[in-house]
């Protein structure tokens, strides 16, 4: 399957290697340790719009700064261009020469293809040419375009991917949910065309051969689940070029793992209300109309001793059926839940130290989510969905699963939880959160390794999960 897969190169262009014949980001510096110059490429900035992937970015782009053995590092970001705030196509945020705002061309929204190849490829030879990466290491193509890819690897750049969720497989926003809500377990045009019965399956065969072109010059991808590699490795990627890492945490965040763990869980003794917390964004998939219903159908003795808070804001679904949905759901749950709203990401482990347990109620296929890693530093146990890589990061012994998308499921969790009828281990938590930081060191080095090494890197990483 590898030969599927060949480097891309221009006829004549040779990508810079050092002496032994390994890439240009091994290069030694006068002390004798390798340096590099990275440029870590996202598709946005986290302070304009806090996903979890521009933040997971981002905090690799903050470690990489803080490493010896990195010449340089430089976050690249998509941006409007009125986040720019003149005509030019970039500008740096806040003032920052390492922190670069760029207004590249629109992408076709079905193949990823950018609408205008020569200036996609004029902005990425001006960044080649003003950082000289040996390394990019994208987190999205969207907005971008899958032409990226080939930019950085016909100028000789290594090119490193991480996979976020499930963009390139699926059409329907990448989360691989069918148009009908049911999960898709496994993609193909035939079955692609049937969610858009306007689309051939012949349109879904090259939305798909385009993908797969593309990725031919991504010399390793990342997966921050053993379960999102699962997915891409059935879709057609060979395996051995996938490397399981999880996402580097935000510094800040990650340094509260040593706070004191704010207030004790309740118990059978303590007279206030169970307090359960959602974090994330307030969308269709993140499943809070699950836990809002789970809410509205418990009996009034449990509803007295339970107080429900909604950390999140609903940025892109205001005006649609769902959002009338979460409305009404709110109105039924008043005596409950409280909308908290948006929150910053160096407030969200005291947020979260609030409560007693986080609620990761998602209905679709979720990869890594940063959740989970806040929680664990907060010293918090999490009730979550049992579906796509969630299971790898929770503890069982600790955390409670859930049937994903049943609210009564979710419903019966939370009674047992009221009723005394689970206790966390607050020392078992405690450990996890001190244990985070080595953890996150760990996952920094394999990126490291995963820059300059050789194709057996990567399988060795692909296999730590299992």
């Amino acid at each position: 399957m590898s030969s599927k897969f060949p480097s891309r190169i221009l006829p004549g262009h040779q990508i810079p290697r050092c002496n032994d014949g390994s890439h240009s980001a091994c290069r030694p510096n006068g002390r004798g340790r390798p340096t590099m110059r990275v440029m870590v490429l996202s598709h946005g900035h986290p302070d304009l719009g806090a996903g979890g992937a521009e933040r997971a970015a981002y905090s690799l782009f903050q470690k990489l700064k803080a490493d010896p053995t990195v010449e340089k590092a430089v976050f690249v970001a998509r941006a409007e261009h009125q986040a720019i705030g003149h005509s030019a196509f970039f500008g740096s945020f806040r003032g920052r020469p390492d922190e670069i705002l760029v207004a590249p061309p629109p992408v076709d929204g079905f193949t990823f293809q950018s609408q205008n190849y020569d200036l996609l490829k004029q902005l990425i030879m001006e960044l080649i040419r003003h950082v000289r990466p040996d390394v990019v290491h994208v987190h999205h193509f969207i907005y971008w375009g899958l032409d990226i890819f080939e930019l950085f690897q016909q100028a000789g750049v290594r090119v490193v991917f991480t996979f976020h969720e499930y963009a390139a497989i699926c059409a329907h926003f990448g989360q691989m949910i069918k148009t009908n809500g049911r999960l898709c377990y496994a993609a193909s045009p035939a079955e692609c065309s049937q969610c858009f019965p306007r689309m051939s399956a012949g349109k879904f065969f090259v939305r798909e051969s385009i993908a797969k072109m593309f990725f031919d010059n991504v010399d390793a991808f990342v997966a921050p689940s053993s379960f999102l590699k699962d997915r891409f490795v059935a879709w057609g990627l060979p395996a051995e070029r996938i490397a399981v890492i999880e996402n580097i945490m935000d510094q800040g965040v990650l340094h509260r793992s040593h706070a004191p763990t704010g207030r004790k869980l309740v118990s059978v003794e303590t007279s206030r209300p169970l307090t359960l917390a959602f974090f994330g964004q307030i969308n269709p998939y993140k499943g809070v109309d699950v836990l809002l219903e789970a809410c509205a159908s418990l009996p009034k003795k449990i509803r007295k001793r339970l107080a429900v808070r909604i950390h999140g804001e609903n940025k892109h679904f205001q005006d649609t059926e769902f959002a009338q949905k979460i409305d009404r759901l709110l109105e039924e749950t008043r005596d409950v839940v409280r909308l908290m709203g948006g929150y910053r990401n160096q407030d969200v482990v005291g947020l979260m130290q609030e409560s007693d347990w986080v609620v990761i109620p998602s209905i679709w296929w979720e990869n890594s989510p940063i959740v989970i890693q806040e929680a664990r530093i907060a010293g918090r146990p999490m009730i979550y969905a049992d579906i796509g890589g969630i299971a790898e990061k929770v503890d069982p012994e600790l955390d409670l699963p859930f049937s994903a998308g049943s609210p009564g499921a979710l419903a019966d969790v939370i009674r047992l939880l009221v009723e005394g009828a689970f206790q966390a281990d607050m020392g078992a938590l405690s450990a996890h959160a001190k244990s985070r930081l080595a953890f996150d060191t760990e996952n920094f080095d394999h990126h490291v390794a995963l820059y300059a090494r050789d194709a057996s890197t990567i399988e060795r990483l692909g296999q730590l999960a299992s």
